[in-house]
């Protein structure tokens, strides 16, 4: 089925197209497997050579007499937060093992950038996809198991380094604890497992900060062991299972696609980190990043917190752009636009009969959402689309008349909440009633509704009818009668669920 953005434009070409020239980096590449592979490889080799070189070039300018955070340095701070060379309260009292952190950094630089140049000057141009070892790294963009695949690979290696944080922490020497006296380098014998404690970060439980409220390293190595369980559980269901139908209908899969969706990640990561780095001094302990309180030092100085936040919130925001840009070109894409030929769309009718589609109104999520709302879901009979309906509405009533009304500091709150909801209820169930009884005649053919264009939904023909509409009416008025007592059993109890024990670890 078209839909009505591809019935309302028409494509229209340039004679002449744009080549792509050597600043357009790996795009040049995206349908060589091989030659991408070698500059990815590379590309992970020039990294890991800055974070060794940048280790020696700050250990060289390291001042044992001054503040870390105020000289400047980047790399040193995050190697003693955990714990490499730290003494008592937090002074560096041994400097080796940042050189040898650096030493190992530049030689697998080595062995990496070896790698990248082979695949890049002498490897196949298209890497085969065989039952071959090599055949194995073989892939086609369109192959949506395939790419399925590779998340899972990434997901388990993601979660293996949260692991090793995890080992460091717990066992190969400890990290440094800020909160512990004037700060030590510690082992984390009893990690916070709990998971209404760890997953209520997410939830604002411990603070507004959400996450960045986070005040002990028990929780933050918690933390990581419940990080790295999902992400190996998640990488091993993608590396086993296929994607699912609805999946390939909303995904778009070609190499464009997935730059969008790793930049839209990493934008989030990004901003993310910035906020924590921000407000958070127990993983960036202000011994060596600076105060939580200002960015700035007392001598006009730039504090390492302050570097990191701003360069993270400033990439973050760039990374987040450039999703947008790659995401509109690989729809584009797909829909047959060639943007590097100047296609372009132009509405075939009046523009004054204007156009109602939005990012929000006709976007693959809000469809979705709306074709699972109990009004629109298939295989619902009238009955049963009113009972969910109206649960849902006596449920949520409750809880503005109880906490809004003039008795609401009286000891008969919950019961004007009570009564005052089933009072609307039985309005609005009157109100569907009437709508029911002069647009519906029992006697007659009703003519069905004019469907609406494209993918969006259309309310079933059984509340189309007489009959189908008084059964969707009387169980709204016995859902929403049922939802608002539920929530008044909630309120009324509310004392008793809250005095519940948690678990031990909690």
């Amino acid at each position: 089925m078209t839909t009505s953005l591809q019935q309302e434009t028409m494509v229209l070409e340039q004679p002449a197209a744009i080549n792509v020239g050597w600043w357009a980096g790996n795009a040049r590449l995206v349908n060589l497997s091989g030659k991408l592979l070698g500059a990815h490889v590379a590309h992970a080799g020039l990294i890991v050579l800055w974070a060794g070189a940048m280790t020696l070039f700050e250990l060289s300018r390291y001042d044992a007499t001054q503040p870390m955070y105020s000289q400047g340095l980047i790399i040193l701070p995050h190697l003693a937060a955990q714990g490499f060379g730290v003494g008592v309260d937090g002074a560096i009292a041994d400097t080796y093992p940042f050189f040898v952190i650096g030493v190992l950094h530049l030689i697998s630089s080595a062995v990496l950038g070896a790698g990248g140049l082979f695949h890049a000057l002498l490897g196949a141009d298209v890497l085969p996809r065989s039952v071959t070892f090599s055949g194995f790294f073989g892939y086609d963009w369109q192959d949506g198991n395939k790419m399925t695949t590779i998340i899972g690979i990434h997901l388990v290696l993601l979660g293996l380094g949260a692991w090793l944080l995890v080992g460091r922490a717990m066992v190969w020497g400890g990290i440094f604890d800020p909160h512990a006296g004037q700060g030590v380098v510690r082992l984390i014998s009893q990690p916070t497992l709990n998971p209404i404690k760890i997953f209520g970060y997410l939830l604002g439980a411990s603070g507004s900060e959400g996450m960045a409220a986070v005040n002990n390293l028990e929780d933050v190595i918690g933390g990581h062991i419940w990080i790295g369980l999902i992400c190996i559980g998640g990488g091993i269901w993608h590396i086993v299972t296929e994607p699912w139908p609805w999946v390939k209908r909303i995904l778009i899969f070609s190499g464009e696609a997935y730059l969008s969706y790793s930049l839209g990640a990493i934008a989030y990561m990004g901003i993310l980190a910035a906020y924590f780095i921000s407000v958070n001094d127990t993983v960036y302990p202000a011994a060596f990043f600076g105060p939580v309180s200002s960015w700035e030092l007392a001598t006009g100085e730039v504090s390492t917190r302050g570097w990191l936040a701003s360069f993270h919130y400033v990439l973050g925001g760039l990374f987040l752009v450039g999703h947008l840009w790659h995401a509109l070109r690989a729809r584009g894409s797909a829909q047959g636009f060639d943007f590097r030929k100047g296609d372009f769309l132009r509405y075939d009718r009046s523009p004054e009969d204007g156009n109602l589609l939005t990012p929000v109104n006709s976007s693959d999520f809000s469809l979705t959402l709306l074709r699972n709302l109990p009004i629109y879901r298939h295989g619902l009979s009238p009955f049963f689309r009113g009972l969910e309906i109206g649960m849902a509405h006596g449920y949520w009533l409750v809880g503005p008349f109880t906490r809004l009304s003039p008795l609401r500091n009286s000891v008969y709150a919950n019961q004007v909440g009570l009564i005052s909801a089933c009072g609307l209820l039985l309005i609005l169930t009157i109100c569907l009633s009437v709508y029911g009884s002069v647009s519906f005649d029992k006697k007659l053919v009703v003519l069905p509704r004019p469907a609406l264009v494209g993918n969006v939904p259309n309310v079933p023909e059984t509340l189309t009818t007489g009959d189908g509409w008084s059964q969707f009416t009387a169980a709204f008025c016995i859902g929403g009668l049922g939802g608002a007592y539920f929530a008044y059993l909630l309120l009324s109890n509310l004392a008793v669920t809250t005095l519940l024990p948690l678990s031990s670890g909690s």
